[in-house]
C-alpha cells in the first residue's frame, strides 16, 4: 500500500493538509456527475480537493479528478471549465473554482509533517505532525478556531494512538481500515 495524497486546505495564507473530517457538506466528484478512477497507488479515491476559507467562507477552489477515457463533455464547475489530458484516464483539473460550501462540523488541519511518523498506507495522522488547527463550519461560515497543537504534542509524548500508526491487537483490516479513514476523535 501507499500514503495517499491529502486534500489541502489553505488557511491564513498557509497551505495545510486535511487531515480529518467531522461532518457533513465536503464537495466530492460525484456531486457534479463525475465518477472518480484511482491513476495510481497513492490516490486510491481518484481524486483531491483543495479548499480555502476565504473572508470566514469554505470554498472549493480547486479539483483534480481521474475518470474514464470516454469521448464526453465535461461538466463545468461554477461556470469554470476543466483542463484535460489524457493518459489511460482522462486527468480533469478545475482550477479557481471558488465554490462555497455548506460544510457543517470540523477539519482538522495540520503542517509540519513529523518524517519519522511517516506511515506507509493511507492518510497520515493527526499524531504526525507539529501544527494542528480544528476548525468549525456551520453552513459554510467559519464559526470557530483552536489550535490543538499542544494537545497533540501531549498525546504523542504519551504514545497514545490513534489506531492509524500501526496495527493494534493485530488486527490489521481494521487498521487499513482507520489509515484510509479522515473520521477523528480529539
Amino acid at each position: 500500500m501507499t500514503g495517499q495524497i491529502p486534500d489541502k486546505v489553505i488557511f491564513n495564507g498557509d497551505v495545510f493538509d486535511l487531515v480529518g473530517v467531522k461532518g457533513e457538506g465536503l464537495f466530492e466528484p460525484f456531486d457534479f456527475g463525475l465518477v472518480p478512477i484511482s491513476p495510481h497507488t497513492a490516490n486510491w479515491r481518484g481524486f483531491v480537493s483543495t479548499y480555502e476559507v476565504s473572508e470566514g467562507i469554505l470554498l472549493l477552489k480547486e479539483l483534480e479528478v481521474s475518470i474514464k477515457d470516454e469521448d464526453q463533455s465535461y461538466p463545468e464547475i461554477n461556470g469554470i471549465q476543466p483542463e484535460s489530458r489524457k493518459e489511460n484516464l482522462v486527468h480533469l483539473d478545475y482550477k479557481k473554482i471558488n465554490l462555497k460550501t455548506m460544510y457543517t462540523g470540523t477539519l482538522l488541519i495540520a503542517k509540519d509533517f513529523i518524517d519519522s511518523m511517516y506511515v506507509h498506507m493511507g492518510f497520515q495522522s493527526p499524531l504526525s505532525f507539529e501544527i494542528i488547527l480544528e476548525l468549525e463550519f456551520k453552513e459554510g461560515k467559519l464559526i470557530n478556531q483552536e489550535n490543538v497543537s499542544d494537545l497533540i504534542k501531549e498525546y504523542r509524548e504519551k504514545g497514545y494512538s490513534d489506531g492509524k500508526l500501526g496495527p493494534q491487537d493485530d488486527d490489521y483490516m481494521k487498521w487499513i481500515e482507520r489509515t484510509f479513514s479522515l473520521d477523528y476523535e480529539i
